[in-house]
C-alpha cells in the first residue's frame, strides 16, 4: 500500500517555516505497512491544491493533507478537495455546536468565519479535534482514502493515532511492518559505515537506512523479504546483535529514545544528580537535560559563564589557570566541572568551553576546539575535541558529545 502527503500553506514555501508534519505521518504510516510514495508542499491557491490532490489520488491508495483547515480566507484545503471531487460543502451542525461550546468554555465569542470550520464535503465525516478548533475530515473516494488534518503538530499527531490509523486498519489490507532502530553517538558516519557496512550488506532482504545528524546517527533496519514474521524477527535480531557487538558503547539506544533521556535514566537509577557549567554552548546542555519529563529528579541546574570574570567568581576557576592556559583549555574545563559540583552539591558536574566560531580561533586552538570537563563523585577529568561545522553545528555537537561522555562514564 502506498500513500502521498500534501502539506498545505504558502508559508511552507518560504525560509520562515519548515514542513515537519510529514516526518511524523510517514513514521506512523510505516508502522502499519504503508509506504509514502511522495510528499508535496502546495501554497494557499485553491486551483493548484485541487490539481495536486487529484494527481496524488490517481497514484496512491491513501492521500493525507495537513494544514489549511482554519477559519481565514487563506485556509482553502476543504474547498479545494470538495471542488476537485465535485462534492458540495455542507454545514455539520454537530461540529458547529462543539465549536461554540469550546469558545464559550474559554470565555471567547465565536466569530462568523469560524463556521467555515464546521463545513465538510458531501459524504465526508468530520473528525473531532479536542486540541483545536479545526476538525479533521475523512472521506472515501471509491477504494481510496482521504484525510484532511489540522496543521499544528500538537493537534495532528494525536489524531494520527486515535483517528487515522484505526480507519486505515478498518478499510485497507494493511500489514505489520518489521523494523528495528539503533541510535549511535560520537561516531563519524564514514567510520560507522566502514565498520558495519559489510554486516548489513550480508542481509539483502533487509533495507538499511543511515540517517546522520549532528553528533548522532540513526540506523534503521526494515524487513523487505517475504511477510514471514518468524523469519523477519530472527534475521533482524541477528543483524542488530552483530551491529551492536561491532559498535559497542557507541550505541546508546534501541528505538527512538533521545540521548538526554538515556543519560537522565542512568543518573536516576544510580541516584546521582548533575549540574552543568557552560561557556560556548550557552545553556544548550541545560536545555537538553530539561527537555526530558521528570528531569528535576536528577538535574539541579547550571551556570552559563561566558566571561572569564564569571568563571572565576561563580565557578571558582582560578585566575592562574586562566592566565596560564586560557578559558578554552582542559584545566579550565576541569575547574568549571568541579565548580558546578561545589556550587550545587551535585555528584556529577559537566562543563563545556570552546571556540564555536566563526572568529576567535588561533593556530594552537582553531575554531571548533572544544574542551569538556567531567567531575564524577570527586574524580575530575577532561577531554579535547576539534569539531567541524559552523557555529550552531559546533555548539550542538558539543552538547551531545558531552552528554554522551556522561553516559559512557556511568556505564
Amino acid at each position: 500500500m502506498v500513500a502521498e502527503i500534501i502539506a498545505v500553506g504558502s508559508e511552507l514555501l518560504t525560509p520562515r517555516r519548515a514542513e515537519t508534519n510529514s516526518l511524523f505521518i510517514s513514521e506512523r504510516l510505516e508502522s502499519v505497512g504503508i509506504s509514502v510514495r511522495r510528499k508535496m508542499v502546495v501554497g494557499d491557491r485553491e486551483e493548484a491544491l485541487a490539481e495536486s490532490f487529484l494527481s496524488a489520488l490517481e497514484r496512491s491508495q491513501v492521500v493525507l493533507l495537513s494544514g489549511g483547515l482554519g477559519p481565514t480566507n487563506d485556509d482553502i484545503t476543504r474547498e479545494a478537495v470538495a471542488r476537485a471531487l465535485g462534492r458540495p460543502l455542507h454545514l455539520d451542525e454537530r461540529i458547529l455546536a462543539q465549536l461554540r461550546e469550546r469558545y464559550r468554555r474559554y470565555g471567547f465569542e465565536m466569530t462568523e468565519n469560524n463556521r467555515r470550520q464546521a463545513e465538510v464535503p458531501e459524504g465526508a465525516e468530520a473528525i473531532p479535534n479536542p486540541r483545536g478548533t479545526a476538525p479533521g475530515i475523512f472521506l472515501r473516494e471509491g477504494e481510496k482514502l482521504v484525510f484532511l488534518l489540522p496543521g499544528p503538530p500538537r493537534e495532528l499527531n494525536p489524531l494520527m493515532d486515535s483517528e487515522v490509523l484505526p480507519r486505515l486498519r478498518r478499510f485497507l489490507p494493511v500489514s505489520r511492518q518489521f523494523s528495528r532502530q539503533l541510535r549511535v553517538a560520537s561516531l563519524a558516519e564514514s567510520a560507522l559505515d566502514d565498520r558495519v557496512g559489510p554486516l548489513y550488506q550480508a542481509y539483502p532482504e533487509i533495507e538499511t537506512t543511515v540517517l546522520s545528524s549532528l553528533g548522532i546517527i540513526d540506523l534503521f533496519f526494515h524487513w523487505r523479504g517475504e511477510p514471514d514474521e518468524s523469519r523477519a524477527r530472527g534475521r533482524l535480531g541477528r543483524l542488530v546483535d552483530e551491529v551492536r557487538a561491532e559498535l559497542g558503547g557507541a550505541v546508546f539506544a534501541e528505538g527512538p529514545e533521545a540521548l538526554e533521556a538515556v543519560v537522565g535514566r542512568e543518573l536516576a537509577e544510580r541516584g546521582l544528580r548533575i549540574a552543568t557549567a557552560e561557556s560556548c554552548t550557552g545553556g544548550l546542555l541545560g536545555k537538553l537535560l530539561t527537555d526530558v519529563d521528570g528531569s528535576s529528579r536528577y538535574y539541579l541546574g547550571g551556570a552559563v559563564c561566558y566571561s572569564d570574570e564569571l568563571k572565576q567568581s561563580l565557578l571558582g576557576v582560578s585566575a592562574r589557570t586562566l592566565a596560564d592556559h586560557g578559558a578554552v583549555s582542559a584545566e579550565t574545563a576541569s575547574e568549571m566541572a568541579a565548580g558546578a559540583c561545589r556550587l550545587s552539591g551535585a555528584e556529577v558536574g559537566l562543563a563545556v568551553t570552546g571556540i564555536a566560531g566563526p572568529g576567535g580561533g588561533s593556530e594552537e586552538k582553531p575554531v571548533g576546539t572544544v574542551f569538556f570537563g567531567l567531575s564524577l563523585e570527586g574524580r575530575v577529568r577532561s577531554k579535547r575535541f576539534r569539531l567541524p561545522g559552523d557555529r550552531d553545528s559546533v555548539r550542538t555537537r558539543s552538547a551531545r558529545m558531552a552528554l554522551d561522555w556522561v553516559r559512557r562514564a556511568l556505564a
